[in-house]
């Protein structure tokens, strides 16, 4: 299925050819890190970024443990894998409409709250089994919807380099993004396995050998550390990512001005 949405990809793209795109120029290893490093936009952006998909990914990684020793009902995590499927083909799908009507800066601030809130769920559902799908999608459904905004933010911050610093770096900007991904998989590996073995969920125990404390050092980890990171990640994007559609339109605009004079 990959294989065959690449090839759709490939065939079905064209790339845009214009007098913006044309101003690039060929850059060295050490060049790429004064490339980003200049970009604040895309600096503060990848900050905000990896808080966010750390705690995505370590909550969604503790998921399993969570029904397996808390719920005692590993058998149903079937479940999860159904609901987030269906979830994201929505949620990606309804994306579009959504910037039609509201500001991305809008979308990623209600999408976190959406998400919060699907946590504050999560701590008070303890076995009940509608009440955490019902957790699970509060948290899960912003996500891919935050996760575009992002991503398209990442892309406007091309164009916004290329103004600041004078020519266009597209490559080494659009890396940033799946490398923030990779670093915050592998972090968030080591944060899983870590609050595994401190509450007691490893090799053969059951759900009734988690302790009390196990139990809470295991709600620190997949919960209230989580939060705090999207509230910090919030707060950064708010206070610090200026780069909106409307100012993104202004420097493509400025863009073309200044070439076209050259």
């Amino acid at each position: 299925i990959a294989y065959l949405g690449a090839l759709l990809t490939a065939a079905g793209t064209k790339e845009e050819d214009n007098i913006v795109r044309q101003n690039t120029e060929k850059v060295g290893l050490l060049e790429v890190f004064k490339v980003v490093g200049k970009n604040d936009q895309l600096m503060w952006q990848a900050i905000s970024y990896i808080m966010f998909a750390l705690a995505y990914v370590v909550t969604n990684s503790l998921l399993l443990y969570y029904f397996k020793y808390v719920m005692g009902a590993d058998s149903k995590f079937y479940l999860v894998g159904i609901f987030t499927a269906i979830e994201g083909m929505v949620a990606v799908a309804i994306f579009p409409t959504l910037t039609k009507f509201l500001a991305r800066r809008t979308i990623f601030f209600s999408g976190a709250v959406v998400m919060l809130a699907g946590y504050v769920l999560f701590m008070v559902a303890g076995n009940n089994l509608p009440v955490v799908l019902t957790a699970v999608t509060m948290f899960f459904m912003p996500y891919p919807i935050m996760f575009l905004v992002v991503l398209m933010t990442i892309t406007d911050s091309v164009e916004y380099g290329q103004w600041k610093l004078g020519t266009r770096h597209e490559s080494v900007t659009l890396a940033i993004r799946p490398l923030l991904d990779k670093l915050a998989g592998a972090f968030a590996n080591g944060v899983v396995g870590f609050a595994a073995v401190v509450a007691g969920m490893t090799g053969s125990a059951k759900p009734s050998d988690i302790t009390a404390q196990g139990l809470q050092l295991f709600k620190v980890f997949m919960f209230y550390g989580p939060m705090i990171l999207i509230v910090i990640s919030v707060l950064i994007y708010w206070r610090k990512v200026t780069l909106t559609e409307t100012r993104h339109a202004e420097i493509v605009a400025e863009l073309e001005e200044r070439l076209q004079e050259k």
